[in-house]
């Protein structure tokens, strides 16, 4: 919402008009919200808030797992490539692409 428009909430349908003050114009319409009969919405919120962190709290520790061994993978593989070059005696430097000029 911004200062050349106001909210107004309809008293027979319920739902939320967003209406420009210079025109009268209709600018956004939200639905009435479902709320289930019987359920206290404030206990519904917390319930999805939490089921969230859970799930945002599960793909983090994937990841995580994922980014540790990916880690591990490639500090084999670096030290894999160590030992070859030392096994090999090769003590030459490699080729600088700077050095080409």
């Amino acid at each position: 919402m911004n200062e050349e428009s106001y909210l107004i909430d309809c008293p027979v349908c319920k739902a939320r008009i967003e209406v420009e003050k210079k025109t009268g114009r209709a600018l956004r319409h939200w639905e009435k919200p479902q709320v289930k009969e019987g359920i206290d919405p404030m206990q519904e919120a917390l319930k999805k808030m939490k089921s969230d962190k859970s799930r945002l709290n599960d793909y983090f520790s994937r990841a995580r797992g994922s980014m540790e061994e990916k880690k591990k993978e490639l500090l084999d593989k670096f030290e894999k490539e160590k030992k070859r070059i030392k096994d090999s005696g090769d003590t030459s430097r490699p080729l600088n692409p700077m050095d080409l000029d």
